[in-house]
């Protein structure tokens, strides 16, 4: 075989081949348009679409009953009002303000009793509840005072917070759990104690009330405050002022 023919040959073996990759490309072209006009033109479909998709927060709110009267809400009942969630103008006075005035360093001492619901009013649980006083207890002058020396004051301005006895108990569900002035896990004494003071309580950090409360229930707190029998005339006409923050946390 000479060398014409050999190169006749192998031109004719690559026309062969080309012949078959192009039917090849051909067909498979043709099963694309197939699988494609299938998918197009099937007439049976499903689906579903969920349009209630929700996901909702709860709320931590806090109500204050203070002797069974003056309600305060830690939030407004209104749209955008608890992103603060922290009332600092409510009027209430836990400390029994001016109910019994002229009260007299007695023996034993004469006790004001105010008593404090707090109730967890939003849908979460709140793990704890705790009552943090304010870092100074100030003394002003005479309220109360009547006649022609109603101004008249004592000069103990620096140690009457320390002549005010003070008691916190918790008294929920007929259980009565001393939490300031005496022993924990029973009722405060009967007594007050010139140990726990406005003073001191200002300067002992936050008092734990409670722990996991739930939505909607509630705890009774009772505070209990007394002029000390070792008070003075330096210590009339003398106003003590704490500010107790009541507060929740989930």
């Amino acid at each position: 075989m000479n060398q014409d023919q050999n190169i006749s040959n192998n031109e004719k073996k690559h026309k062969r081949r080309a012949s078959i990759i192009t039917a090849i490309v051909g067909i498979v072209s043709s099963l694309a348009l197939s699988l494609t006009a299938y998918v197009a033109l099937g007439g049976f479909t499903a689906g579903i679409v969920n349009n209630n998709n929700t996901f909702s927060s709860g709320t931590l709110t806090l109500e204050e009953v203070v002797n069974g009267a003056i309600t305060c809400l830690s939030s407004p009942n209104t749209a955008n009002g608890i992103t603060t969630n922290l009332n600092s103008a409510c009027t209430s006075n836990d400390l029994g303000g001016v109910a019994v005035p002229g009260a007299e360093p007695t023996t034993p001492a004469t006790i004001t009793t105010t008593s404090v619901v707090l109730t967890n009013n939003g849908s979460l649980l709140a793990s704890s509840m705790a009552l943090t006083p304010g870092a100074t207890c100030v003394v002003s002058g005479n309220p109360v005072g009547v006649g022609a020396n109603a101004l008249s004051t004592g000069s103990d301005t620096a140690g009457f917070c320390g002549k005010v006895d003070v008691q916190i108990e918790q008294d929920t569900g007929g259980i009565a759990s001393c939490l300031y002035g005496g022993p924990t896990g029973v009722a405060c004494p009967g007594t007050m104690s010139n140990t726990y003071t406005l003073a001191t309580l200002a300067t002992n950090g936050a008092v734990t009330l409670a722990a996991n409360v739930a939505s909607q229930a509630s705890e009774t707190i009772l505070i209990n405050v007394a002029l000390d029998p070792t008070a003075t005339n330096a210590d009339q006409g003398l106003t003590a002022t704490l500010p107790l923050t009541w507060s929740e946390a989930q």
